[in-house]
């Protein structure tokens, strides 16, 4: 028997290992309270690092403001949750955005401390002054961090409460509050979408040409008249303040990435590369069902951007959707030669065996540390469908009396529960059956579509996602459209290429390099009432 190959590398389980015990002491909360003693912290930290020292009754001013201040994030959190567009936890946002503030709070306070140092020491203009030196603080980091990971409008609540306390900390607060939120929005809107490394650098530069043109317009109205020197002694600093944001920005994806569990679109580029250990051991244990996800991830891409949704989580999701099958390869049919396991098992353990690659691949996603939203594509894409033809055969060699659960012959689910997961499931099944055809023709490909597209409907697949009618049919002709294209008729050679039939892949020896079976009509394909193609549940001769 051979060994179960790693699928994390010594870094990734010693990483785990010690966060499970940092992580292990929350646990002993209840969500409530983690979030009471969460925000209660934060409450603490914030208003220290806007209070004077000593501390004093006036205190009590920033403890408002900061209370106010974050009570606002977690309603706006909440309405964004509420219309369906964060991709994680509203309590997990919520503390991503205020520890985001905070931190943003502990620089800026240092900023302020170093540039009235820097003015000190100095008695020529404007380098005396501390409020050109400033201009050096990376106001904006956070709002962009936030813009990044999240979305933008959460990033610019961001920047509006990080400008409100860079006017409580700056001895000029209106100058800073306003030079704070320009720089903050700049850097907000500067970034389209985050699919590259230097989309934070193309943000970061914005915000720096925004910062000179800002702090120009701030040392107009500054007591004295208007000189080169200060001209460019503002904009030399404020163009250094545009840099720190890229840098704090930039060194701060990763970590808030990994920490509270943010897929961004760089980070679902990274898990397409194929040299990753459960991606190369898919390809190379089950090369069959390896090919089928990336037909899928395809298919899945393309009817995701047909709908205006996010096209790079569908074709990623795909990829994943079946790792679970590396435990049982040539259980499943793109992966089989001639024989079929399931010949020679009793119904109930060949459904066993095909719905255990649900639980087997969320297992692996969780060793790996799959984010869940990738994650989720696992069991989403099969749904609670039934394995009808295994049922049947089941109650076929039932005993007289003998009750068959159906509970044995149903995947696990959950129903897909967003967009892209519905997409998978009906793209899933429509290049199974598409690929099982002898001859794939236009006709024959709409046939298969059409009817799988019916059964997953009327067996209440998609009841808890949001896809409407539609969309489905938007769906439905680009698979029908891809699917045409990615199998289209070739030129038969007569005497080499000889089309392969049901009856034809039964005779061959048990050495046959082709892989699952073939049909020639669609209305032979075994698609059950659940718009499940189950190739496995026809039996074939040894």
């Amino acid at each position: 028997m051979r060994p179960r190959p790693r699928f994390t590398s010594r870094l990734t389980r010693a990483r785990n290992a010690a966060l499970g015990v940092v992580l292990r002491p929350f646990q002993l909360f209840s969500p409530v309270t983690q979030l009471v003693l969460g925000f209660s912290f934060l409450v603490i930290a914030t208003t220290l690092l806007l209070s004077k020292w000593p501390l004093t009754l006036e205190s009590v001013g920033p403890l408002v403001v900061v209370v106010a201040s974050y009570f606002v994030v977690w309603r706006f959190v909440e309405s964004r949750e509420a219309v369906g567009d964060l991709s994680i936890s509203k309590r997990r946002a919520f503390a991503l955005v205020a520890s985001a503030i905070l931190v943003e709070t502990a620089v800026m306070r240092i900023g302020f401390i170093v540039a009235a140092g820097l003015a000190a020491q100095t008695t020529r203009a404007p380098l005396n002054d501390s409020a050109v030196w400033g201009f050096t603080i990376p106001f904006a980091a956070a709002s962009l961090l936030v813009t990044m990971l999240l979305d933008r409008q959460l990033g610019l609540i961001t920047g509006i409460i990080a400008s409100v306390f860079a006017g409580l900390l700056a001895p000029n607060g209106v100058q800073a509050t306003l030079f704070a939120f320009i720089s903050c929005a700049a850097a907000a809107y500067g970034i389209k979408r985050y699919r590259e490394r230097q989309s934070v650098t193309v943000a970061g530069l914005v915000a720096a040409g925004v910062n000179c043109i800002t702090a120009l317009a701030l040392i107009t109205y500054a007591p004295g008249p208007l000189t080169l020197t200060a001209a460019l002694g503002a904009t030399g600093c404020a163009i250094g303040g545009g840099l720190l944001t890229i840098i704090f920005a930039a060194g701060g994806v990763p970590i808030n990435e990994s920490l509270f569990g943010i897929l961004t679109d760089i980070r679902l580029l990274e898990l397409s590369n194929a040299d990753l250990p459960v991606l190369s051991q898919l390809a190379l244990r089950a090369p069959g069902t390896n090919q089928h996800s990336h037909a899928v991830g395809q298919l899945a891409e393309e009817a995701s951007r047909a709908i205006g949704a996010n096209a790079l989580l569908a074709r990623i999701g795909s990829l994943y959707h079946d790792i679970g099958k590396v435990a049982a390869p040539d259980h499943f049919v793109e992966n089989q030669t001639a024989n079929n396991p399931h010949d020679h098992l009793r119904p109930t353990a060949s459904a066993k065996i095909i719905t255990s690659h649900v639980t087997y691949g969320l297992k692996l996603a969780k060793e790996i540390g799959l984010p869940k939203r990738v994650a989720d594509f696992i069991p989403q894409h099969h749904g609670t469908r039934t394995l009808h033809f295994f049922l049947r055969k089941a109650e076929d060699q039932a005993a007289n009396g003998e009750k068959v659960n159906d509970a044995e012959f149903r995947y696990p689910g959950p129903k897909p529960q967003f967009k892209e997961a519905a997409v998978l499931m009906l793209a899933d099944s429509a290049e199974a059956g598409a690929r099982s055809l002898a001859h794939p023709d236009p006709d024959s490909i709409r046939d298969i579509v059409v009817r799988i597209f019916e059964a997953i409907v009327s067996d209440g697949q998609h009841d808890e996602c949001t896809l409407t009618l539609r969309e489905l049919t938007q769906i439905r002709e680009t698979l029908i459209t891809s699917l045409t294209a990615l199998y289209h008729p070739r030129i038969d050679y007569p005497g080499f290429n000889v089309p392969l039939t049901a009856e034809a892949i039964a005779a061959t020896p048990a050495d046959y390099e082709g892989r699952g079976i073939t049909y020639e009509r669609a209305s032979h394909l075994p698609i059950n009432r659940s718009g499940e193609v189950e190739d496995e549940a026809v039996p074939r001769k040894n």
